[in-house]
């Protein structure tokens, strides 16, 4: 048997990581903010201790991007803190974590897909506590692995797809900012 924990089971990629829920002898324990607040170290370890986790997914994140930049401290609580706290129980667990990130860690000058290894250069606070976050783990587990996405988006949870479709029922032209250029990834093709 083997015990995958998946942090941030509310949000839109948590979900569908546990709708795709494998069978066999794989077993899945999602946990939401009231089972661990990954901001607080002590419900971390209260939330995931016993439980016998072989492997920890983390899809909680705080993802208002432009609200980031009027609550710097909640952003960075969540995507900064809160994979530190997850590595560090990880690290005294001896399991390893996969961390959810994001694009938003460049600065998306750059005219070709990045990779990897591009250097980041994060332009406001989201992509900053993100960049911090993905630092946080690096430096405090050495079996981890850090996938960046961008634009998620499923049928829960706010997104820009459906805020587009939302608003293309609703009004009969669409003024949208044109400065932005990105890849919409569907959370279930993610979480395959």
């Amino acid at each position: 048997m083997y015990t995958v924990g998946i942090i941030g089971k509310n949000g839109q990629l948590g979900n569908a990581l546990f709708r795709r829920s494998p069978k066999g002898d794989v077993v899945i324990k999602a946990f939401g903010r009231s089972e661990c607040d990954v901001t607080d170290a002590d419900s971390v370890e209260q939330g995931l201790k016993n439980k016998s986790l072989d492997m920890l997914i983390n899809a909680a994140a705080y993802t208002a991007v432009d609200q980031a930049e009027s609550e710097p401290e909640r952003a960075h609580a969540v995507n900064a803190q809160g994979p530190s706290n997850l590595a560090a129980f990880c690290a005294r667990a001896t399991i390893p974590l996969i961390h959810i990130s994001t694009d938003y860690v460049f600065d998306g000058t750059k005219t070709t897909p990045y990779s990897e290894s591009d250097a980041i250069a994060p332009l406001g606070v989201y992509g900053a506590s993100k960049a911090q976050g993905e630092e946080n783990v690096r430096n405090r587990l050495a079996h981890h692995i850090i996938i960046r996405t961008a634009w998620l988006y499923s049928a829960t949870g706010h997104n820009f797809v459906k805020t587009m479709l939302r608003l293309g029922r609703e009004k009969p032209v669409l003024k949208v900012v044109d400065d932005q250029h990105g890849c919409p990834t569907s959370a279930a093709d993610l979480a395959a």
